[in-house]
């Protein structure tokens, strides 16, 4: 027969035990929460193309626009691409619908009066990389266009994007001899 000293010992060590593997826990909840602070990361990222870590060369296929067949909306699902073609229709007309501060970069939506803006863009996507030490991305496009517009639509222009919320939003447009 089991004593009452018995089963209190037992549930003792049990008690013991349970704290024992709550505090494993723990450690290791708040070692992993300060790992992904230390990467920059606020938390976990459960969206496989929320975050690029490796440089993705592409085969993509040329992407025209002409101002005159402008249509609103995206000709893909895939966000990177989606945030470039708004960045290029609001290149060539910055009324354009959803052409805002937020996902393209300021200077594309102003007034630049004495610059010509191309009326006809060709772009493709040819490599997309991360920036270290951030969530952002470059996007490297071989693109054409029919006006020098700061030289900004010819030969190598690269893009880099940020997330914001759900969307990718370019931030600057560079261009590479």
């Amino acid at each position: 027969m089991l004593k009452f000293t018995d089963i209190f010992l037992w549930v003792s060590v049990m008690v013991k035990k349970i704290v024992i593997v709550c505090g494993f826990l723990a450690f290791f909840g708040v070692a992993l929460m300060a790992l992904f602070k230390m990467k920059g990361v606020d938390k976990p990222v459960l969206e496989h193309e929320a975050v690029v870590d490796e440089v993705q060369n592409i085969g993509d296929s040329v992407h025209s626009y002409s101002v005159a067949e402008l249509t609103v909306g995206c000709q893909s699902d895939d966000k990177i691409f989606c945030a470039i073609e708004q960045t290029v229709k609001c290149t060539m007309k910055p009324d354009f619908a959803g052409c805002h501060k937020d996902f393209v970069p300021g200077f594309v939506i102003g007034k630049t009066d004495e610059t010509p803006r191309p009326t006809q863009i060709a772009f493709e996507i040819v490599k997309i990389k991360p920036i270290p030490e951030t969530n952002d991305i470059s996007v490297y496009t071989k693109s054409d266009c029919d006006a020098v517009w700061f030289g900004l639509c010819k030969g190598t222009v690269i893009y880099s994007l940020t997330q914001k919320g759900n969307r990718w939003a370019v931030t600057n447009i560079y261009a590479l001899e």
